[in-house]
């Protein structure tokens, strides 16, 4: 038993400490959110090649709005915002002017005349880094353009939530994570009534968890397997509510065992041959 403690032990600390972070890996493998052969982006992707607009399906909203009316200096400014973003051909593929032109500008704004858009396509496609990335560069440009007094700029659409939908899945993993251990002590405290025997079990669901981390970063690091923020999350929410279910399992077989009279050796075995077909089958 302990040459197998210390191959998985070594095997969490080795890929732990030499390969990134899982967060920032399925962050930086990011794929489409919604997947490129769905009819709804094959059509928008048919629409940007066909016109000459973009390769991606990103797209973003600015919204201009102010109480007191849009007026020629808010007019004005949307021009030079418009000449900035399109400037950056790098993270900017097209930008649907509509506002800047008079004789679309009526269907780009509200009928009280205080608010205002201008649809963008972004570089990437929605949910990948490269168009979180754009989505950063859309924000940043909006944030240093000086706007005039009473005027609001927003930055909206189907890129820039996903965007935020990645940020936040990526930054609360942790959170999540610490809390389900909580939950598991918890649970294991109220089974077994015994700080020492709930920590067996608890101890191998953290070396489960670092083992599975590891080498799932690894493999989306060196391109084994594609990654994302979501399907990192089910697998980390997966391992620990596996590695639970599987040591009270086994545990509560031990323990069958020994109370019928069987040594620790032969409880053990006992133990293991009752469970180990759930385990496979379930696994």
């Amino acid at each position: 038993a302990i040459p197998i403690i210390v191959f998985w032990a070594l095997l969490a600390v080795v890929t732990n400490t030499f390969v990134p972070k899982i967060e920032d890996v399925a962050q930086e493998l990011a794929g489409p959110m919604v997947p490129t052969y769905a009819p709804s982006q094959v059509a928008m992707l048919t629409i940007g090649k066909e016109f000459h607009e973009s390769t991606s399906t990103s797209l973003t909203m600015l919204v201009l709005e102010a109480d007191r009316g849009l007026t020629e200096q808010d007019r004005d400014y949307y021009a030079g915002l418009v000449r900035t973003l399109k400037a950056d051909s790098t993270h900017v593929q097209y930008v649907m002017d509509t506002w800047g032109k008079p004789i679309t500008a009526a269907g780009a704004q509200s009928l009280d005349g205080k608010s205002a858009y201008v649809l963008l396509r972004l570089a990437g496609d929605i949910g990948q880094m490269e168009a979180n990335n754009s989505v950063n560069a859309v924000r940043h440009i909006v944030d240093t353009s000086n706007p005039p007094a009473g005027l609001k700029v927003y930055v909206s659409g189907a890129a820039p939530l996903a965007a935020d939908t990645v940020l936040i899945a990526n930054s609360s993993l942790n959170n999540i994570t610490i809390a389900t251990m909580f939950l598991i002590i918890f649970m294991l405290l109220l089974v077994y009534r015994s700080v020492v025997t709930m920590l067996v079990p608890f101890f191998g669901v953290i070396l489960l968890m670092l083992s599975v981390k590891g080498v799932i970063s690894a493999f989306g690091h060196y391109g084994v397997i594609p990654l994302s923020s979501f399907a990192t999350n089910m697998v980390i929410s997966l391992t620990l509510g596996a590695g639970t279910d599987y040591g009270i399992f086994l545990i509560g077989r031990y323990h069958e065992a020994r109370l019928a009279g069987q040594s620790r050796e032969d409880a053990y075995y006992t133990a293991y041959k009752g469970v180990s077909h759930v385990i496979v089958g379930s696994g």
